[in-house]
């Protein structure tokens, strides 16, 4: 019997299928999964020499289903993983196929896995501790199943309200590592799919404000074109449920419930019902509200509800989730551009249409963005031996202006010496993000770098400057700054793991401490260069192993209750975080270390480095000064007549953003 459920998970994959096929097995593979398959009007009446047919019809999920029990199941009995989440990302599948299917889409699955959490409860009247899975669609909104929601709120006053007593927390951890979950409170009912309905949806109100602005999570974006979606994944926390045949939950989970887990999988039947579609991932009880959603764009495009063991798993279309925050005035996140098109179609497509004139209107960083006269903040000057080596557009310009940023590129690294970017924290806003990224049609293909350096490695495309940073302005100006933040001259390679904790958060740290009516910041953030960084092949690009990042603001000093006469005054830190710890020089493999120290530098310190000169600032710098002189910055005096001379400490590692030398 163990031989025929190997092949009955074999049969359902194409790949194998074909192996089968070639090797003359695939006959008698037919005739021994036939006992194995689920029991239907179809199955029953096929005779051998129509088995290979009948069991595409399985695969496709054309089967006489009956109504769907409330529990979620195990549909193949081997061959599809329920895979265990560590501190935010999946453990390496044991199947080769499927390591080669989700790997490449890591970094898309690791935000759709921080997106969903366990819907946990405390005094509920019958002792229940947790009752399934939720996810985010919207700042401050969780959807999950009706059914999830009906166990903790009830109709009052015809709506929907959550128990009297009861209270319900989203937990965004839950993992197997046993790691303290990041707990969100839930407020209040938003929506409750009538019983009558068969979208089993619910949406909930978080109790304390947006949780992307507190936590930097994004809500996940729709997807409503089921028919390009080739592999998907189903993220929630399966519990223990005897509704499964015993062998096969044991082989899955072996012990572990209740926990954090990415299950890998296809769509069965798209067309199921005008409302929901179903899939072959591997779920238990515990998995109602988990995120269904596209391994190759990181987009949701169901939300998972019931399931018949060993037939097929039920979701919630993409298209029902849309009308629903749409009636319950909520913002739709939906996906636009189909993602899942041929590899280079769409690319090629949308690079056939940007030419160097679409960019004319673009005016770049600005230098008076934060004030005039001693305010000013030009960009950074190159250095005697750098001049020579920086690229220029087809018009003949170094600087390459953008929506709200600008660039400047290295010709022989085929990077950026830096990008230089205005922030007006008052107006940021956040669209949702591109999903591909472009070179740049001002620049020739040999100056700037490409998809191939991504390829098959640890590496991920790094924005310098960040995404949302340029997105403020007019509706025209955030998504001109939103889609200009993905060309490659912005972009360099970077550990999977570097965006992470303090260095991730510098800009707005920096936001959050300077002066209301100054909510502007100008942001230089580059590659440190040096002739012993690893080459990356096929490329043949060297990989910078560290990265700079200066931030200037306006700092008022006060003096009493008043402000001081002398007005702000400019005031700039500098940060710099390696790779090199984790990156092998020469073949750029991954090694084991300490890695992704972030450090306040002096800036002085910053231009040997770098040979930039970054003007003005090495006089505002907080950490140039000593404590006295900072002082005086704060009453207003000269810095000039305090600065500290022949400082020797240019280093500071930052434990927290609380460490930073403002």
């Amino acid at each position: 019997m163990q031989e025929k459920t190997v092949f009955q998970s074999q049969l359902e994959d194409t790949e194998v299928m074909n192996s089968l096929r070639r090797s003359g097995k695939l006959e008698s593979a037919l005739l021994d999964a036939k006992g194995t398959l689920p029991s239907s009007p179809m199955t029953e009446s096929v005779q051998p020499s129509h088995l290979e047919a009948a069991i595409e019809d399985i695969r496709a999920g054309d089967t006489d289903v009956q109504n769907p029990n409330l529990a979620e199941a195990i549909i193949m009995l081997t061959g599809y993983p329920s895979l265990l989440i560590r501190d935010g990302d999946y453990e390496e599948p044991k199947e080769k196929v499927w390591r080669d299917r989700l790997n490449p889409n890591r970094k898309l699955i690791k935000n759709v896995i921080a997106s969903v959490a366990r819907v946990e409860l405390k005094h509920h009247p019958e002792g229940m501790s947790w009752v399934g899975t939720c996810w985010l669609v919207d700042e401050d909104v969780f959807i999950t199943n009706r059914h999830v929601a009906l166990a903790f709120s009830q109709l009052r006053q015809n709506r929907y309200q959550i128990m009297k007593g009861v209270e319900v927390n989203a937990d965004f951890g839950e993992e197997i590592t046993g790691k303290q979950g990041l707990e969100v409170a839930i407020g209040s009912m938003i929506h409750v799919e009538p019983l009558e309905s068969k979208v089993d949806l619910a949406l909930m109100k978080f109790a304390n404000g947006s949780l992307r602005r507190n936590f930097k999570m994004e809500p996940l974006v729709l997807n409503t074109r089921l028919a390009g979606v080739e592999y998907l994944g189903v993220v929630g926390y399966p519990a223990r449920d005897l509704r499964n045949p015993l062998d096969a939950m044991n082989a899955y989970f072996g012990g572990k419930f209740g926990v954090k887990r990415l299950a890998p999988g296809k769509v069965m039947n798209r067309n199921f019902s005008a409302e929901a579609f179903t899939h072959n991932c591997t779920t238990l009880g515990g998995n109602s509200g988990s995120a269904v959603f596209d391994v190759a764009s990181g987009t949701a495009i169901g939300l998972h509800y019931a399931g018949n063991a060993q037939v097929q798993n039920f979701a919630v279309k993409a298209d029902m989730i849309a009308d629903r925050l749409r009636k319950s005035q909520i913002q739709v996140r939906k996906l636009e551009v189909e993602p899942s098109a041929p590899a280079g179609e769409l690319g090629v497509d949308l690079e056939a249409r940007l030419r160097p004139e679409d960019f004319d209107d673009r005016t770049g960083y600005q230098v008076d963005f934060l004030g005039g006269g001693d305010l000013k903040v030009p960009l950074p000057a190159l250095g005697p031996h750098l001049a020579t080596k920086v690229a220029k557009t087809s018009s003949g310009n170094i600087e390459i202006k953008y929506r709200h940023y600008s660039a400047v590129v290295n010709k022989a690294r085929r990077l950026a010496f830096y990008s230089a970017v205005n922030i007006d924290g008052k107006n940021l806003s956040n669209p949702i993000r591109p999903k591909r990224f472009l070179p740049d049609p001002r620049l020739s293909a040999d100056l700037q770098t490409g998809e191939i350096m991504y390829k098959n490695n640890d590496l991920d495309r790094g924005h310098l400057t960040r995404r949302l940073d340029p997105c403020w302005g007019s509706g025209e100006e955030i998504d001109q700054g939103n889609r200009d933040s993905m060309f490659f001259p912005n972009i360099a390679p970077q550990h999977k793991n570097l965006n992470q904790k303090i260095w991730a958060e510098l800009e707005d740290h920096v936001l959050s401490t300077v002066d209301e009516r100054d909510a502007r910041v100008c942001v230089f953030t580059g590659c440190i260069f040096s002739e012993d960084d690893p080459v990356q092949k096929p490329s043949g690009i060297k990989v910078p192993m560290a990265f700079f990042k200066v931030i200037a603001s306006l700092n008022r000093p006060s003096s009493g209750r008043g402000r001081s006469a002398a007005g702000p005054k400019l005031q700039a830190q500098a940060f710099v975080i390696s790779q090199q710890d984790l990156v092998k020089p020469g073949d750029l493999e991954i090694v084991f270390g300490r890695g992704f120290e972030t450090f306040q530098v002096t800036i002085e310190q910053l231009e040997r480095m770098t040979g930039l000169d970054f003007h003005g600032l090495k006089a505002a710098d907080t950490f140039g000064m000593t404590p006295e002189a900072r002082e005086a910055v704060r009453e207003a005096e000269s810095l000039e007549a305090n600065m500290e001379k022949g400082r020797e400490e240019h280093f500071k590692e930052l434990t927290s953003l609380d460490d930073i030398v403002m």
